[in-house]
């Protein structure tokens, strides 16, 4: 059965030197754990994803597959494990849809992420006043997800200071010609 997760993020960061386009973060942390999911808070051990291929995962707004943002097979998004948790580096195209996740991601609109997976293996802890599922060992990871609703709070997306400082100047260009634009019309 796919399971979903969402987590918050502190950090979404659009890189350097990358006309703007490029995000960072973590949609995945080992070890935090998560809102209540109804009756149970869940963490991922840091060894769930070992052997765990990347290969068809793509990067989505709202976990909606017809809102695609970058894809691995298509080499706008790439994946990677450290020991903080599943980190990832998406270019995002020039689309409305992407254009409008950078500027929510930019104002702090959107701050959270999500996965889509399978589980292979997992642990129960049901003496405790809110049971604790440890997940394992993922089967397979099929998506992660920007999403302004998270239910972990310890992820992280990022948009670098410079391009955010770009962005900024970019605004400030196009408000500026439409001022000139507005006198020369008078």
């Amino acid at each position: 059965m796919q399971e979903t997760r969402s987590y918050k993020l502190t950090n979404i960061e659009i890189r350097d030197g990358t006309d703007g386009r490029t995000i960072t973060g973590y949609p995945v942390v080992f070890d935090k754990p998560s809102q209540n999911l109804g009756g149970f808070i869940e963490y991922v051990d840091k060894t769930a994803f070992k052997d765990v291929s990347f290969d068809n995962v793509y990067l989505l707004y709202g976990h909606e597959f017809n809102n695609v943002l970058a894809r691995v097979d298509a080499g706008t998004l790439t994946i990677s494990v450290d020991d903080t948790g599943v980190f990832f580096s998406a270019t995002l195209p020039n689309t409305t849809l992407a254009n409008d996740v950078i500027e929510n991601i930019r104002v702090g609109n959107i701050q959270g992420m999500s996965f889509g997976f399978t589980v292979a293996d997992e642990r129960w802890q049901t003496d405790v006043a809110v049971a604790v599922r440890t997940i394992l060992k993922i089967d397979e990871l099929f998506e992660i997800t920007l999403t302004p609703i998270p239910a972990y709070q310890d992820t992280k997306v990022a948009i670098s200071q410079r391009d955010r400082a770009q962005r900024s100047s970019e605004l400030e260009l196009i408000e500026l010609n439409a001022i000139v634009r507005e006198l020369e019309g008078d």
